[in-house]
C-alpha cells in the first residue's frame, strides 16, 4: 500500500460540463479502483470527498484541504511492474565523448505578406457568406452551440 498526502485537489478532472448545482450532478459517480469517478457512498458531505482516478483513490479533507491518496498495487502481476534483467558491460564503462554539432543548419522562413489573400473580402455581402469564406478556400462550416 502507498499513501501520501498533498494540498493539490484532482477533483476538477471529474468535474461535467454541467450548469448544475447539486454535487452530485456537478461530478462523474460510480467511482471504483477500476472506474474513475466519485464514490458518493463514502463521502461525507461539506468534510471529505471520495474519488478514483487512474486506479488511484484519493480523499479530500475539505476543511483542512489536504488530499491523501491511496494506492494499492497488485504486486508482480501488474504491468507497472517490470521484472527484467539490467546488464552492465564493462567494455563500454568511461565512454565519454563531445557530441557532434552541425552547424551548416539553414531555416528557410516565409516570405508572405499576411494581407496577401484577403483581397477577397471585399466582394462578401452578408454573414453566410463570410461564415463559409476561411482565407480564400471555402468551407462548410456547422454551428453546433
Amino acid at each position: 500500500m502507498v499513501t501520501g498526502t498533498t494540498n493539490t485537489s484532482r477533483l476538477s478532472e471529474l468535474r461535467k460540463y454541467s450548469t448544475a448545482t447539486g454535487f452530485t450532478k456537478q461530478y462523474f459517480s460510480g467511482g471504483t479502483y477500476s472506474t474513475d469517478g466519485v464514490d458518493y457512498l463514502t463521502s461525507i458531505s461539506g468534510v471529505s470527498i471520495t474519488y478514483y482516478l487512474g486506479g488511484i483513490k484519493y480523499i479530500d479533507d475539505v476543511a483542512n484541504e489536504i488530499t491523501t491518496f491511496i494506492y494499492a498495487p497488485s504486486g508482480t502481476s501488474s504491468p507497472d511492474f517490470i521484472n527484467a534483467p539490467y546488464y552492465k558491460d564493462p567494455k563500454k564503462e568511461n565512454i565519454i565523448s563531445n557530441p557532434k554539432i552541425n552547424d551548416d543548419v539553414f531555416i528557410v522562413r516565409q516570405e508572405l505578406s499576411a494581407f496577401e489573400n484577403n483581397y477577397r473580402l471585399e466582394h462578401i455581402r452578408n454573414l453566410s457568406e463570410l461564415l463559409t469564406y476561411a482565407g480564400g478556400k471555402y468551407f462548410n462550416i456547422v454551428s453546433n452551440t
